[in-house]
C-alpha cells in the first residue's frame, strides 16, 4: 500500500514538474569542486511548487540553481502554485524516498 502511494506522489511531482519550459527546473543542483566556498542560493523544488532556499560547499553549482529566488520563480514556477500547503515537507520527502528508492531497484547489478 505504501508502494503504491509513493509512485502516485511520483508521478504528480514529475506531472506537475512537465508544466515549467526549463529543463533546468527538472534538474538536481550540483555542487562542482572542491573549493571550500559557501555557495547559497535557491533550487526549485517541484513538489513544494516553489524555490526554496539552498547551501552548499564548492566551487560553483551547475542544475536546479539560481542566486536570486525571482528569477527562479519566473523560470521554474508553474502558474497553479500549492505555496500555501502545511504537508508539502512531507509529501517532498515521500517523494525523494521513493524515488531512491526507485534507482536502488532499477540499478540492482545482475
Amino acid at each position: 500500500m505504501k508502494f503504491v502511494i509513493l509512485l502516485s506522489l511520483m508521478c504528480i511531482g514529475i506531472g506537475y514538474a512537465q508544466q515549467q519550459s526549463e529543463v533546468k527546473c527538472f534538474m538536481d543542483a550540483i555542487p562542482v569542486g572542491e573549493c571550500g566556498s559557501r555557495i547559497i542560493g535557491y533550487t526549485y523544488s517541484s513538489v513544494r511548487t516553489r524555490c526554496v532556499n539552498y547551501e552548499t560547499i564548492g566551487c560553483e553549482v551547475i542544475g536546479n540553481f539560481f542566486t536570486d529566488r525571482k528569477v527562479c520563480e519566473a523560470k521554474c514556477k508553474p502558474p497553479i502554485s500549492f505555496r500555501n500547503n502545511p504537508f508539502s515537507y512531507y509529501v517532498e520527502r515521500a517523494y525523494d524516498q521513493a524515488r531512491d528508492t526507485l534507482s536502488r531497484i532499477l540499478t540492482l547489478p545482475r
